[in-house]
Order: C-alpha cells, then structure tokens, then sequence
C-alpha cells in the first residue's frame, strides 16, 4: 500500500532553505571546486548508507546525479553549466546530522533539482543515448566514439538551455523567484 503526502512551503520556508543555500554557497566560493564536489559527495554517500525512507533516498538519488555529471568528462559542460552545477552542489556541503535534517536535505535537493530539471533530464538522455550507442557499436572511448557523443551532446544541451530559458521566461511571480532561489 502507498500513500501519497504532499505539504506546501511558505514564504517564510523558503525564504529559510534560500538562506541556508546562500549561506552554503558563499562558504563554498573560497573553496576549490573538487572540495565541494567532495563534500556532496560524502553527504550523498551517507544517505546511501543510513537507513532511510524510500522518498527521502529517491530525492537523493538525484543527488547522484548531479554528481555524476559533474564528473562525466564526456558530458562536457560549458563554464556557466558547470557553475551553476556547483552552486547547486555547494547546498550539500554539509552532511546531515539526525533523520530530521536528511528530510531538510530532501527537501533542498528537490527543489535544486527542480531547478536543474532540465539539465538533469538532457544528461540522463545523455547517458541513455551513450550506453545504447556502445551496445550498439562496441565502442571504446577514441575519436569515433567522440565524434557520435559530441553531436548527442551539443544537441542535447542547447535544448537543455532552450528549455531552461523558455521556463524562465514564462515564470512570473513567485514561481520566478523559485527558479532564481538558489542562484543557479
């Protein structure tokens, strides 16, 4: 049996999660990308670890995500991308300290990931396209491979920043400050 649960976030919780990641991200600016990337890596990797609900783990897997794309060299992010992939990372520095937070945490990937829809959605198509084309052709990393990725890759990135851009634009009120909530 499931159930379905849903709650709404006020101003004053959005205000506070868009607090938090401010403040997370500021601390993160001085420090090196690969210290952010690791930090979220060992908050990812303890909730993989612990013993939690299935919808607090679901919402983390989308931190795996972003983790593996950052680390994807054959996703190959512009610079402004993989900024913006930082600064979300930079919302995870901090690993959890109880249940209670790891819900907080849920919460914050959800909506960063919100944020980063489109980009999630254009790097798992990625990956599936990848993974079929090397079924397909047994192919190892090399010129050739290069040559089908990086077509997939530009196409599938300039409709992740079409996207994004179209969304954006459309978004008023407080659906736009959501989107620029986390300064991604």
């Amino acid at each position: 049996m499931t159930i379905r649960v849903s709650f709404e976030l006020g101003d004053a919780d959005l205000q506070h999660l868009a607090e938090v990641a401010q403040v997370r991200q500021s601390a993160a600016r001085s420090q090196p990308v690969e210290r952010i990337v690791a930090a979220a890596r060992e908050v990812y990797l303890k909730c993989v670890q612990a013993h939690l609900a299935d919808f607090v783990k679901e919402r983390y897997s989308r931190l795996g995500t972003m983790l593996e794309m950052v680390d994807d060299a054959e996703w190959r992010l512009s610079q402004e991308d993989s900024q913006r992939l930082v600064n979300a990372l930079a919302c995870f520095t901090e690993p959890a300290a109880d249940a209670s937070s790891a819900l907080d945490q849920a919460i914050m990937i959800e909506l960063v990931s919100r944020d980063l829809h489109h980009d999630l959605e254009a790097y798992r198509d990625f990956c599936k396209f990848r993974e079929a084309q090397i079924a397909k052709r047994h192919s190892p990393p090399g010129t050739a491979r290069e040559e089908w990725l990086s077509q997939r890759r530009e196409t599938l990135q300039k409709r992740m920043h079409t996207r994004r851009k179209r969304d954006l634009d459309a978004a008023a009120g407080p659906v736009r400050r959501l989107f620029s909530l986390f300064g991604l």
